[in-house]
């Protein structure tokens, strides 16, 4: 069955919105290639500067915020994000 997971976070002090958008997008196209499942990726910020990551996969088990913590990109994606900031949650589609 279908599911959503759903991210948001913060950022660290000291790193812009631009800079992320541009890892980002190079994680974006890393998920893409990486990740089984993966049907649709999107990311937002408000104006306050929270982030949520919205991922669209075809079942619970591919659902996993661990795959950010593989060397490369993932780790630099990681590291812009500020401790105790995350929330994860996975939702099933009916």
């Amino acid at each position: 069955m279908a599911v959503i997971e759903v991210e948001t976070f913060t950022l660290v002090d000291g790193v812009s919105v631009e800079k992320f958008h541009a890892l980002d997008e190079a994680m974006q196209e890393w998920c893409y290639l990486n990740r089984p499942g993966l049907a649709r990726r999107t990311v937002a910020v408000d104006s306050e500067g929270k982030f949520i990551v919205v991922t669209l996969f075809g079942e619970s088990s591919q659902a996993d915020a661990g795959y950010r913590n593989y060397s490369g990109i993932g780790s630099e994606w990681l590291s812009c994000i500020a401790a105790g900031s995350t929330t994860h949650e996975v939702f099933s589609l009916f």
